[in-house]
């Protein structure tokens, strides 16, 4: 792989010789590299990203189109993409469907995974402010032709609910498959509890979501964010739900007794930092009403779409370690569950947090 990737790059890029590649590990999805580079006695490094079979030309070019516009607008926390000899932002390896691109290499520190939330509360409110940011940046973004193949959270929920049934009849068995079997019946339970209808959601922002903006996917110097990154599940969507997957993804406690439990502390700092944020700027308009009284729903439905995922990469990923998935679905059905029982109190937490 070093060798094809250093190929890669000089036959298709300007950026002068190859004097090192290093895989980046930590991903699902894609495999991520570092790599140097010198050109007229200049070193520097970028960031190589191998993307996944069966990644569609029209979602990568969604996003590097966003990545783009986001820039453009402002969002100096993201890495640019590269662009190729011949212009293009990906590259395509001969003789086989891998596809390429090179981006910028982000500063800072990696400190924290997606199951990894033990943040500062200084963390907590630079990490919602980033993300308030990001919104304002695309939020008049035009992909034009050009999406993502997986459909946006209202009609994704009916096929998360047949996947589901579809699955749990063909699954290996497993420790995983036993405890999913277990759940089923509840998780599709919640499905019918929370729909989203047209008339919940008429009104409501359509902007580019992150889709998977956690503590993982940002880079830190101290407890300021200094990079965003990983915008391959972004995707025309509604900003409540890129919310809701952010408060899932940073407010949630992992291990122990308490594990699956969300922090409502948490999500109140970060919600308020998020609304602040926007109501400070000119630009994109911060939480309205309506939102908020449909985000204890909307959260629910982030989560079934983390336990979709888990459930789905699992069945679908022949190597996948039966012990770690199921540590994953073990802490979404428990957060599952917790939101469940507790939306009286999310309610009054989010009411407290955008009263101010």
């Amino acid at each position: 792989m070093d060798k094809q990737i250093s190929e890669i790059i000089e036959e298709h890029y300007d950026l002068g010789t190859v004097n090192d590649v290093h895989e980046i590990f930590g991903g699902f999805n894609n495999r991520s590299f570092g790599i140097c580079t010198c050109k007229d006695s200049d070193s520097k490094t970028y960031f190589v990203r191998r993307y996944k079979s069966g990644a569609t030309l029209e979602g990568i070019l969604f996003e590097h189109a966003l990545i783009d516009h986001a820039i453009k607008n402002g969002l100096s926390i993201c890495a640019g993409v590269a662009l190729s000899r011949n212009g293009e932002t990906l590259v395509q390896s001969a003789g086989s469907d891998n596809v390429f691109a090179v981006y910028e290499y982000l500063g800072g520190e990696d400190k924290y995974t997606w199951d990894n939330t033990e943040l500062t509360d200084a963390e907590f409110r630079n990490a919602a402010s980033a993300l308030a940011e990001f919104h304002n940046a695309v939020c008049d973004f035009d992909p034009g032709r050009l999406k993502r193949e997986e459909p946006p959270i209202t009609e994704l929920l009916p096929i998360i609910a047949r996947n589901f049934v579809d699955i749990a009849q063909k699954m290996r068995d497993s420790r995983f498959q036993s405890y999913f079997q277990e759940n089923l019946k509840i998780i599709l339970g919640v499905i019918e509890r929370n729909p989203l209808t047209s008339q919940k959601i008429k009104g409501l922002p359509v902007i580019p979501a992150h889709y998977d903006f956690h503590p993982g996917n940002l880079k830190w110097d101290d407890e300021a964010v200094a990079g965003l990154f990983d915008f391959d599940w972004s995707k025309m969507d509604l900003r409540l739900f890129d919310v809701c997957m952010a408060i899932v993804y940073f407010c949630s406690r992992w291990g122990g007794r308490t594990d699956g439990e969300l922090r409502l502390d948490k999500s109140a700092l970060f919600l308020s930092s998020y609304h602040n944020r926007l109501r400070s700027k000119q630009g994109f308009d911060s939480l309205s009403d309506d939102e908020q009284q449909l985000l204890p729903t909307m959260l629910a439905i982030a989560n079934i779409y983390l336990v979709h995922w888990e459930i789905a990469d699992f069945h679908d990923v022949e190597e996948a370690d039966n012990n770690e998935y199921l540590v994953y679905l073990k802490h979404n059905v428990r957060l599952m569950r917790w939101i469940e029982n507790h939306h009286f109190a999310i309610a009054k937490a989010i009411d407290n947090a955008l009263a101010a």
